[in-house]
């Protein structure tokens, strides 16, 4: 065999190698990630936060107050106890890798309502980009709710150190609201009512 195949078959066994042992290190990272969760038909426990999760969201976009309301009247589980989340506890779920198509809570979209609310606005956290912000509590395209309970404890974390800067400003909610519609996230009938809204407040 010449020198030149011998190098030849000894990349491919390496290559093979590698490949391997990235197929076994995302398979344990797959099935760590999923055994930190205790799955039903009806609720998931995250035994590392010890809270409890639908486990599913409601499917469909809906303001903070539908969130609320969805949330509150939940009863999965025969429990009666179900709630909006706190930034602090959505952020469990973005430890966890939890998002959108997710196989451990069936996610329809990454942009989840949180409980916290400032005037106008309230807090909702993108679990793909690993963040939370702040919404005008009326919007509602591509917005879902998402009920938590607790279990043996709650959460633990500082709350408001995970909270987002506030838009306190007049022109940091224009900002906001022109973000929202240059991405399509509302359409030009809400975006000329939501301006108005601002406008009347001023």
């Amino acid at each position: 065999m010449s020198i030149q195949a011998t190098e030849r078959n000894s990349m491919n066994t390496w290559l093979i190698a590698a490949f391997l042992l990235l197929l076994s290190s995302c398979a344990q990272y797959n099935e760590a990630d999923k055994t930190q969760f205790e799955i039903d038909s009806q609720t998931v426990l995250d035994t590392k936060s010890k809270l409890m999760w639908a486990p599913s969201d409601n499917r469909q976009s809906l303001t903070w107050q539908e969130a609320v309301d969805y949330c509150e009247n939940y009863n999965g589980g025969g429990y009666e106890d179900w709630r909006m989340p706190t930034i602090s506890e959505l952020q469990t779920l973005i430890e966890a890798k939890i998002e959108k198509e997710s196989d451990v809570i069936n996610i329809s979209s990454n942009m989840i309502w949180a409980s916290e609310i400032d005037d106008s606005k309230a807090a909702f956290c993108h679990l793909a980009n690993r963040g939370c912000s702040w919404m005008e509590q009326v919007i509602s395209i591509s917005l879902r709710a998402l009920p938590v309970r607790e279990g043996l404890a709650r959460a633990t974390g500082s709350q408001e150190r995970l909270l987002p800067p506030r838009p306190q400003s007049t022109k940091q909610r224009f900002e906001i609201l022109d973000l929202l519609y240059k991405q399509h996230l509302i359409t030009e009938d809400e975006y000329i009512q939501k301006k108005a809204v601002i406008l009347d407040e001023l």
